[in-house]
């Protein structure tokens, strides 16, 4: 909000178009996904503006933060290991990749993961 030029880019990845008849009819801001994000950033009179991409998740985020010269991503990201595995690296290769940890791993920007 104190940023001077700063702007919240608030991003939902479309991933499967297929299911959803006439989603490019639909504008960004208009998304049901990021409508809690919307609302707080009007209450707090921060500066935002909506994209609504199509495509591989990953590969749509890290291109849209190269195109917007994006200074910070902030992910939301699920706690998945039970808190017994907390510090053994190596789980995640077990579990598979997520989608915050292609763009850990991709991002031309810093990364901050928020777990939830």
């Amino acid at each position: 909000k104190d940023i001077k030029g700063g702007q919240l880019i608030l991003v939902h990845v479309n991933s499967n178009l297929k299911t959803i008849p006439d989603v490019a009819d639909i504008p960004a801001e208009a998304d049901p996904l990021l409508a809690p994000a919307i609302k707080e950033a009007q209450k707090l009179n921060v500066r935002y503006r909506c994209e609504a991409p199509s495509g591989k998740p990953g590969v749509r985020i890290q291109q849209l933060a190269e195109e917007l010269d994006v200074d910070l991503l902030v992910m939301g990201s699920p706690e998945r290991r039970p808190s017994i595995a907390k510090g053994l690296p190596d789980l995640d290769r077990l579990l598979g990749g997520s989608l915050s940890d292609y763009i850990r791993v991709h991002a031309s920007c810093p990364v901050l993961l928020v777990r939830y």
